[in-house]
């Protein structure tokens, strides 16, 4: 418990640093989380006797956020003649190096280092896409305190009452009781954030978007503890003393993220 508290006393404030700041800090924070993120997926999968390029996996990664920043990037701004040139170069590159480093290797290795690639790649490419749009940051702020709220009040109302269970060949301490405390806290959550951001959206989408995070956000949750039971391991890595890894922390994140992105794009702005 203290290695969490101090972890999270070091973190969260890092976290809202980088978030406030925007881009370029913030792409680059996302690019090197999805990066060791996708070196834990090979290692998880190397674990079971597979063979991923982790290097191979890394590059391609912050290939997929940086090509996103790239996009993000406002053309008509004065720093978008350098910044973009930088990580435009770094993306070719990355993408070269990338399909090169597939030859020697197997077509099985092939896809799963794609995949690691593209989880969590692929998904977390979405945050410099999300932190470009109007009200950028607020959303960001929105993503963050709905899932970080569905996971407490799952994790709490779980303890509290949990009884029955909700995955046990998957995650055996999760429960219903837990689940819906989480999806309930996810409405909440959302309902109070929507309100202190000043979000320029109706009460009845953001009531639809919380009530969609707190199912996704759990089902992120599932899904990654699916990948750990299949390679056997407790946690997807030590990054976070008393939080395990990238994929640990980010597991409810990087679903929640793609959903909010797409949601904003289609059914606010």
């Amino acid at each position: 418990m203290i290695a969490r508290l101090t972890t999270a006393a070091v973190g969260i404030p890092l976290l809202v640093l980088v978030v406030w700041a925007g881009e370029p800090w913030f792409a680059m924070a996302v690019a090197g989380l999805a990066a060791i993120g996708a070196v834990e997926v090979c290692r998880m999968a190397r674990n079971r006797g597979m063979t991923p390029s982790q290097t191979s996996a890394a590059v391609l990664t912050l290939a997929l956020v940086g090509s996103h920043y790239v996009y993000s990037t406002d053309v008509s701004t004065p720093g978008f003649t350098l910044q973009g040139l930088i990580a435009a170069l770094v993306v070719v590159a990355a993408s070269f190096y990338s399909v090169k480093s597939f030859g020697p290797m197997k077509p099985r290795s092939w896809g799963l280092t794609i995949g690691a690639a593209l989880y969590p790649g692929g998904l977390l490419a979405h945050a410099p896409l999300l932190r470009d749009l109007d009200q950028g940051l607020e959303w960001v702020v929105f993503l963050l305190i709905v899932t970080f709220s569905t996971d407490t009040a799952a994790f709490f109302v779980g303890k509290a009452i949990g009884k029955r269970p909700l995955a046990p060949k998957i995650s055996p301490n999760k429960t219903w009781e837990g689940a819906i405390g989480g999806f309930l806290g996810a409405i909440v959550a959302a309902t109070l954030a929507a309100m202190a951001l000043d979000l320029d959206s109706g009460m009845a989408t953001i009531l639809i978007l919380g009530a969609l995070m707190g199912v996704v956000g759990q089902v992120g949750d599932l899904f990654e503890s699916r990948l750990k039971r299949i390679a056997n391991v407790k946690d997807s890595g030590g990054l976070f003393p008393g939080h395990g890894g990238v994929l640990d922390r980010l597991d409810s994140i990087v679903f929640n993220l793609v959903l909010v992105y797409y949601f904003v794009i289609w059914g606010v702005q």
